[in-house]
């Protein structure tokens, strides 16, 4: 059973289909043959010698040229047939045209002479000049078919008519005449054409068959004529064809039948697969919104070519049914197409802003969608604008219709929803940046194959060939799936290069959480907390704070390790966070040796004296002593490491924020301010230090400075020991 439950038969070069016409009767897949059929036997049943012209009307690309092959192929059956083939094409003049079509019908009747031997004798003595044939026992009168030409312009239209028309009727055979492609020429190649069948070449038994679209030569001609419009046009053609045909309509089931066989055979050709459930998918959205623009065969075909060329680019890199129907869309809807493709932000962009939705936007792309949809039927309007609400969910909520799906969950099916994967359908390649989903894909199913240090590799080499944010954001796409082993293995190697994830982002307000180091250290913390055995749990998260390379990576990962509003959440219980942040301030300790640890870890530094503190104060405010005491200047050094950073889109680089209340408060429930009291007043004078003149103006940018940051320590030690003597 094929994949969109049709039968093949389909001849492609190379996967591409040819839009190469067909001749024979076992090729029709459109019941064309028996029309053509009954048009052949009209024409051999014919008693009549008058010339008659058949017009075989049908649109570009619906088969006419292939209907043309069938009448031929019924009328070469009989040898009382002589068939033209007539190419009106680049000819200069209407002068130039009639040489070049009497040429033509004079070869063609030497050709077809030359086989009635009854009557070449008779025939041949009396028109061989004319024809430029060779004549037994006369010899040839002219040598090339230049030669011909040249007696042909010596004689007026009206003598060679009458001279061919002669000839003709002595034969007593039938000429037809194939004319093609008419609807192609420019307006004066067409009513030169016109003129040739009607006055100038209307022998006895000679049918014509001019085949193009009624509508198009009406149009181009009909400005010559009457009122100028396409009614005089059709007048005209009325004069001239004497039986009008359309070509029959290609059955919608055939149709269909077709272009899923072309499709299947794009899909097939490629070793691509895909799942019931999508190829349902794809098919209920073809029929209700392809379906009802699929009227040639030309356009099942060129579908099937773009799915061809396609789908070996993009398979596995995006979701293969939303490429096969934004394709569809761009060969049947070729403006919406443009529209889309030009305009993502009406299509993975937001409908909502602070004050609720965007009224103006939602009016925006309904205007445009209206616009588009001019000179469609309404079944076809319904089915695109239906078509376009599936692969882009969020226009339903605009258009009136509840939406469902989240941004994760059309990233994770690699849909053109996702504005991560929205332009890599219209570029037919994994854009700069971007993480090829072959070669994560590759990397995840080889992971636990391989050993660290190669895992290691892998990962460097994506985050190379993307960024360390795109490939986080896969990574996080899929943490729900990962197994422990699994789990185990990527939270290691991420680990042991989480130098390679930088803090920074482009949004300065992002940091902390957009980051690729905060983004890398949440996935290890999800991927932590969702494993049932704790004490498993707990013993891994202590070997990564041991062996991780980046510092600051191992504070964001203990970071999220704590969040949580209960105890589910969190994971560990307070005892055990103690014990991993004991093991990070024994590691710290160690790194810093004798440099103390604000100089040391200058970000980090105010967790590390609370994890000091929590374990044992008087140690730490014993250490804080004797460093000042050895020198004095270490305090204010750390006061201005303990002082928060400030980060604004108005300045370059962080500055330091005040030394608040909350900073304060913090401050001295972790060190003695007596200690620090007396050494600020080792730094700087009394006078000095009880300036009132205190900088509080954070919207300055970098106005902070150790002097000011003494004033505000101070400042808030002499309010609360007011506060403290009131009660």
């Amino acid at each position: 059973m094929s994949k969109f439950a049709v039968i093949h038969y389909l001849t492609v070069d190379k996967n591409f289909s040819t839009d190469k016409p067909i001749s024979s009767k076992e090729e029709d897949r459109f019941q064309r043959y028996p029309f053509s059929e009954r048009i052949a036997k009209t024409i051999i049943e014919r008693e009549s010698e008058d010339c008659i012209t058949i017009g075989i009307y049908g649109a570009w690309g619906e088969g006419k040229t292939s209907v043309l092959n069938f009448i031929e192929t019924e009328l070469n059956k009989n040898e009382q047939i002589i068939i033209i083939k007539f190419n009106p094409w680049r000819y200069n003049d209407e002068n130039s045209l009639l040489l070049q079509f009497f040429q033509k019908l004079a070869t063609s009747l030497k050709t077809n002479l030359k086989t009635k031997k009854e009557k070449a004798g008779e025939l041949l003595r009396k028109y061989g000049k004319l024809l430029d044939i060779e004549i037994p026992g006369i010899g040839n009168p002219s040598k090339t078919m230049e030669s011909a030409g040249e007696l042909l312009g010596k004689v007026d239209i009206e003598t060679l008519k009458e001279r061919i028309g002669q000839i003709i009727k002595a034969n007593n055979r039938k000429i037809v005449v194939f004319i093609d492609d008419i609807d192609r020429l420019d307006k004066n190649e067409i009513h030169s054409i016109f003129r040739l069948v009607k006055l100038t070449a209307d022998f006895s038994n000679t049918i014509y068959i001019l085949s193009f679209d009624e509508q198009m030569v009406s149009a181009a001609i009909g400005e010559r004529f009457g009122e100028g419009n396409q009614k005089s046009g059709q007048s005209f053609l009325e004069k001239i064809i004497q039986v009008p045909l359309e070509i029959p309509i290609a059955q919608t089931e055939a149709l269909k039948t077709f272009c899923f066989e072309l499709a299947e055979k794009a899909i097939e050709s490629n070793n691509i697969s895909i799942d019931e459930h999508e190829v349902t998918r794809y098919v209920n959205n073809f029929i209700h919104a392809i379906l009802p623009k699929l009227d040639t065969p030309r356009l099942a075909v060129r579908y099937g070519n773009t799915l061809s060329f396609s789908l070996p680019l993009l398979y596995d890199e995006v979701n293969t049914v939303d490429l096969m129907l934004i394709e569809a869309i761009k060969i049947f809807y070729p403006n919406y197409y443009e529209f889309i493709k030009t305009n993502p932000e009406f299509f993975v962009g937001n409908y909502s802003d602070s004050f609720g939705t965007n009224q103006e936007k939602v009016k925006e792309i309904k205007d445009y969608l209206e616009n588009l949809s001019k000179g469609l039927l309404k079944r076809q309007t319904r089915g695109i604008n239906s078509l376009i609400e599936e692969l882009f969910p969020k226009l339903r909520g605009v258009i009136g219709h509840y939406h469902s799906g989240t941004d994760e969950e059309w990233f994770k099916k690699k849909r053109i929803c996702s504005a991560k994967y929205f332009n890599r359908y219209f570029t037919y390649a994994v854009i700069k940046g971007e993480v090829s989903d072959i070669a994560f894909q590759n990397f995840i199913s080889s992971v636990l194959a391989q050993d660290e240090a190669q895992n290691i590799a892998a990962i460097k080499k994506l985050v190379e060939q993307s960024s360390p944010d795109n490939f986080v954001q896969k990574l996080r796409t899929y943490e729900k799936d990962f197994s422990w082993d699994e789990s185990v293995r990527l939270a290691t190697a991420i680990s042991k290069c989480s130098e390679i994830f930088p803090e920074s982002v482009n949004d300065a307000f992002l940091i902390g959480f957009g980051s690729p180091r905060s983004q890398a250290s949440i996935f290890i913390s999800q991927l932590i907390k969702k494993h049932s055995v704790k004490t498993e749990a707990l013993r891994f998260t202590k070997k990564l704070i041991t062996e991780a390379t980046s510092f600051n990576f191992i504070f964001e990962l203990l970071k999220w390790m704590r969040s949580g509003d209960d105890q589910r959440e969190k994971k560990f219980t307070k005892d055990q966070l103690e014990e991993v942040e004991n093991i990070l301030l024994e590691r710290a300790m160690k790194e810093a040796g004798a440099t103390p640890l604000f100089e040391k870890f200058p970000e980090r530094c105010d967790a590390l004296y609370k994890f000091w503190a929590n374990k044992n104060p008087k140690d730490l405010n014993k250490h804080i002593a004797k460093l000042f005491s050895t020198d004095k200047t270490k305090c204010v050094e750390l006061l201005n490491a303990l002082t928060p950073i400030m980060r604004s889109s108005a300045y370059k680089e962080p500055y330091k924020s005040n030394f608040s209340r909350d900073r304060y408060d913090y401050f001295i429930s972790i060190f003695d301010k007596e200690v620090f009291k007396k050494y600020i007043f080792l730094n700087f004078t009394e006078e000095e230090v009880n300036d009132s003149n205190i900088n509080w103006e954070e919207h300055e940018g970098e106005y902070q400075t150790d002097l000011n940051i003494a004033r505000q320590f101070m400042h808030w030690y002499n309010k609360s020991a007011v506060q403290e003597a009131t009660l």
